[in-house]
């Protein structure tokens, strides 16, 4: 469950390092808010920062169960594998979170805002999809941490 968490919130940081701020693609709410008015801008690097603030939090609840996992003896022995591949699992959920809820269900942002958006959404959840299947692999017959 730590390495999910881990990998929930971490991917959520990179979602909004790599396609908020760096590349610029989109914010959380940008398919509700314009980016093209300061005002619009401002509102949307607002919801970004909320979201992160929620990434954030998952994140440190992370720390704190593979914290408390660490205190007690585990009855099967904790291998880079398998917590690794729960980190996948957790980045991989994060994407079929962020693709079903915000991008299909509220609609509040696509990956890239252009004519052809649902390539790049489709990639998204498909690439989700690969980062779970990979770390599923990488997790069976390990720890469950």
């Amino acid at each position: 469950m730590a390495g999910f968490l881990l990998g929930f919130g971490l991917g959520g940081f990179i979602d909004a390092i790599v396609l908020h701020m760096l590349l610029q693609w989109h914010h959380l709410i940008s398919s509700r808010v314009t980016m093209d008015t300061l005002l619009g801008l401002r509102v949307n690097v607002l919801a970004d920062g909320v979201f992160s603030a929620g990434m954030w939090l998952i994140t440190v609840m992370g720390i704190g169960v593979l914290w408390r996992s660490a205190q007690q003896t585990p009855t099967v022995p904790l291998t880079t594998s398998a917590f690794v591949g729960w980190i996948l699992m957790g980045w991989g959920g994060f994407q079929l979170f962020d693709s079903i809820f915000f991008h299909a269900l509220l609609g509040l942002h696509h990956i890239r805002h252009v004519p052809n958006f649902m390539v790049y959404d489709i990639a998204f959840f498909l690439l989700g999809f690969g980062l779970i299947g990979v770390g599923y692999l990488m997790t069976r017959n390990q720890a469950n941490i």
